[in-house]
């Protein structure tokens, strides 16, 4: 090997690895001046580039006049810092199964959003089978502004 292409190599070793370590902390609080985003992403470690929050709830009542009652909440964490993208899920099953059985499911999701973007996934199944039997939900997914 010549010098000049273990010189590159290291150089591309290097540029390869440095994106990475960035892309673990920084993140942005939004300000008005463009001009001081740099002193923002310096001021800002530890803030994250990105936020995950996944609330799942599954509620059964399978016995005969049976009740299930289920509330789940998850709120938005840390106002300082605003991530740059945000996901949030908000998912639940409800199964009202026995004969007379009740099952009651309430899932509310309050979430951040992002600076660039703002996922939210909502899905929830709801069941009720048996002579009688009821089964209600409510999912709320929210993003705060």
């Amino acid at each position: 090997m010549t010098r000049a292409f273990s010189l590159t190599l290291v150089l591309l070793a290097i540029t390869a690895a440095l994106p990475a370590s960035a892309q673990e902390s920084g993140g942005l609080r939004l300000r008005g001046t463009p001009s001081a985003t740099l002193n923002e992403i310096d001021a800002n470690r530890g803030c994250p580039l990105s936020r995950t929050s996944v609330t799942v709830g599954v509620n059964k009542a399978f016995g005969t006049g049976s009740l299930a009652n289920q509330q789940l909440s998850t709120a938005a964490g840390n106002s300082r810092c605003r991530p740059l993208v945000t996901t949030q899920v908000a998912a639940g099953v409800n199964l009202g199964r026995g004969s007379g059985s009740k099952a009651w499911q309430s899932i509310a999701v309050q979430g951040q959003s992002g600076a660039l973007a703002s996922i939210g996934f909502t899905r929830g199944i709801n069941v009720g089978v048996g002579a009688g039997s009821v089964a209600a939900q409510r999912i709320q997914n929210q993003t705060s502004r």
